[in-house]
């Protein structure tokens, strides 16, 4: 760095080195950047990844090792157990009459049927 001191005197131009050495510009050493600070962010982001990797692993191994007997699920009843005491006798009437899979109606003869009734409604 050097500094100068300049005047004019009668005339004529005069300069005077007043300083005039190599000067250091040193950087502060700070404990922790923005670059070391993401290093350290993604590196345990990394770590804990691998730690729920590892647990993953090891569960599933475990799971296959470990043979439980199941659990029986019910699938239904049977006919046989069925108590058909409770069921009112029109309903099992029409149960027996109608067969298992009712043929499908166009939409036509279904307002036809839905607007007819069934004529047991009370009439004003």
């Amino acid at each position: 760095m050097w500094v100068s001191f300049s005047f004019v005197q009668q005339g004529n131009l005069f300069q005077n080195a007043v300083f005039n050495e190599t000067i250091q510009v040193v950087e502060p050493d700070e404990g922790l950047d923005g670059e070391t600070f993401f290093l350290y962010v993604f590196l345990a982001a990394v770590g804990i990844l691998l730690l729920v990797g590892a647990q993953q692993l090891a569960s599933s191994f475990g799971r296959k090792r470990l043979s439980r007997p199941r659990q029986v699920v019910e699938m239904g009843t049977q006919n046989a157990d069925i108590d058909y005491d409770w069921i009112p006798k029109e309903t099992l009437k029409e149960m027996n009459r109608s067969p298992r899979r009712t043929p499908k109606q166009s939409p036509r003869q279904r307002r036809s049927k839905r607007s007819s009734g069934s004529g047991e409604e009370a009439r004003d």
